[in-house]
């Protein structure tokens, strides 16, 4: 929700209103007829700010321009939150596309409009429906990050060659053990801190790839996990259990993967996912996506 704004922008709200700027015109108007522009104008003046500070400080006024500028900022903010989600799921393989929409749609249950036979709603019942779909939500956008990271790190992995990487450190610590070990000329001394930077260098390569497949094995177990509560939840919605119920489920197992989110956040070398992606975009209440 957004907060008071400043009180240059209320007044800057009061001026530009319609109906201020057609009695302002209308007033200078009336003041250039009557042929003492010069008082008239000045009066208009002084009763133009009198009025702009009067109904710039109202209280309910103010409500009124907070809540507009609120709505502008989240249809902004929701706008770029989409953007983003395209982004990601554009950029996933047909198959994994297929994978994310297949757990959204498992996940349609959850919807509270999905719900037909479900009692008229009230503000009670509208608030846990609205903390459920945000928790959904929440959860569909860290598969498809993990569903993302995935892809990443499959490509990573697929064009890095173990082989290579082990021949490499094999070959280079035999070359420094068959320098001589006492000798003091320059140009060994050279040799050896070259080969020594290279062993060093396979040594990382050989630390990350196993850093990645690491990565990667977490990844798909974190996929499965989450795939899990969810058809769970899901479940729970069309056997038609305690709405409330179904919602400290959802916040409860969103709540759980906080700690995957700072691990793909950990990961950002690899897959450009930061903490600005952490609030997640209004899923379920948008079309589903299709291959491109």
């Amino acid at each position: 929700m957004a907060g008071k704004a400043h009180f240059g922008t209320y007044v800057k709200a009061v001026f530009h209103n319609r109906w201020n700027l057609l009695l302002l015109a209308g007033g200078a108007v009336a003041a250039f007829i009557s042929g003492h522009a010069d008082v008239f104008l000045a009066l208009l003046a002084a009763a133009e700010v009198t009025f702009l500070i009067a109904v710039a400080s109202n209280p309910r006024f103010q409500r009124s321009v907070d809540s507009q500028t609120g709505a502008v900022e989240a249809a902004r903010s929701t706008e770029s939150l989409l953007r983003r989600f395209n982004q990601l799921f554009y950029a996933l393989s047909g198959e994994a596309q297929e994978q994310f929409n297949r757990m959204r749609k498992r996940c349609e249950a959850l919807r509270p409009s999905a719900q037909p036979d479900s009692p008229p709603a009230d503000a009670h019942l509208d608030s846990f429906a609205q903390s459920q779909a945000a928790g959904v939500d929440k959860l569909l956008w860290v598969y498809l990050k993990l569903l993302h990271t995935k892809t990443t790190l499959d490509r990573f992995l697929k064009t890095t060659d173990e082989d290579e990487i082990l021949n490499l450190e094999q070959t280079t610590r035999q070359r420094l053990e068959a320098l001589p070990r006492e000798s003091t000329d320059e140009i060994t001394a050279k040799k050896r801190r070259s080969l020594e930077d290279t062993l060093a260098t396979a040594t990382a390569r050989r630390d990350n790839l196993k850093r990645a497949k690491d990565n990667c094995e977490f990844v798909q177990l974190e996929l499965e996990r989450i795939a899990a509560k969810l058809t769970a939840l899901s479940e729970m919605a069309v056997n038609r259990q305690d709405p409330e119920a179904i919602t400290s489920e959802v916040d409860d197992v969103a709540r759980s993967v906080e700690g995957t989110e700072q691990a793909i956040n950990d990961l950002q070398a690899f897959t450009g996912l930061s903490k600005e992606d952490s609030q997640a975009p209004p899923i379920l209440s948008q079309p589903m996506r299709v291959r491109a």
